[in-house]
């Protein structure tokens, strides 16, 4: 029987939203990579609830068993540290070998044996620099082969590109796409300016650059920045957003920041 993705999609959303894992604002979020966005998801919060906790993994299973045969693959792993939140209960449910990758490389668990078909099961994909520099290069070293991943959260970002770049087949229980944004909007959890950023930024990389753009060269988007240039404990998260996330704004931004004063 088909699995019903968009109502896992949705029961996860909920689950997300009821153990605080979304912040939305009508400005903007300074991201690790440097660039910005309305939002911001922390998917292992759904570990405070029991209920929801099991309900995630459940529908993991759910959904690996719907797209492989159990057959068709002898290991999974998952990648340190909040990967195995969601593949070491996801390997016992399914009766399958697990495999704990570490950023060094060193594995723990199950041995990635030569051949061995390795399935990675992963927490959240937001830029893919995990997967690419880390854990796929570890199952390829070991002698293994993978050709599919899942993740819990999709950002539907850079990682979904890498993942293509990595011939990988990429999956996800909570993809954040326009259905994601659009049902909670439906359930009253975003208001419409929120959801109008959230659609204007699209899941292209040019609309997300373009409204990137369009957000810090606006009055309120502007204010923001200089607000965190302001306050020692986030004017490193700022010079980050000028320096390795909109670098073509740099001097725009810093002429009007300097007009600005106080820097």
């Amino acid at each position: 029987m088909e699995v019903d993705c968009k109502g896992i999609q949705q029961r996860n959303l909920e689950a997300l939203v009821r153990n605080k894992g979304f912040q939305f604002t009508d400005v903007f979020f300074p991201y690790t990579s440097g660039q910005i966005g309305p939002y911001y998801v922390q998917s292992i919060v759904i570990e405070k609830n029991g209920f929801d906790y099991k309900n995630a993994i459940d529908d993991m299973c759910e959904i690996i068993d719907n797209f492989l045969a159990p057959s068709s693959f002898d290991i999974i792993s998952g990648g340190e540290s909040r990967d195995w939140d969601f593949s070491n209960p996801a390997a016992y449910n399914l009766s399958k070998a697990h495999s704990k990758i570490y950023k060094d490389g060193k594995i723990l668990g199950a041995d990635i044996f030569d051949q061995a078909r390795v399935v990675h099961v992963a927490d959240l994909n937001n830029e893919g620099s995990s997967p690419r520099d880390l854990w796929v290069p570890a199952i390829k070293k070991a002698g293994g082969i993978i050709n599919d991943i899942f993740f819990y959260v999709d950002r539907m970002e850079e990682g979904t590109e890498v993942m293509k770049e990595l011939g990988l087949n990429s999956h996800a229980l909570v993809p954040l796409d326009d259905h994601a944004w659009d049902y909670l909007q439906k359930i009253n959890v975003i208001n419409a300016d929120v959801y109008l950023s959230l659609k204007e930024r699209g899941q292209t990389t040019e609309s997300r650059k373009q409204w990137a753009y369009n957000m810090l060269r606006s009055e309120r988007g502007f204010n923001e920045l200089y607000r965190l240039f302001g306050n020692p404990k986030t004017r490193d998260k700022a010079q980050k957003i000028v320096d390795k996330g909109y670098p073509e704004l740099k001097d725009e931004l810093m002429n009007r920041l300097v007009e600005k004063g106080n820097l």
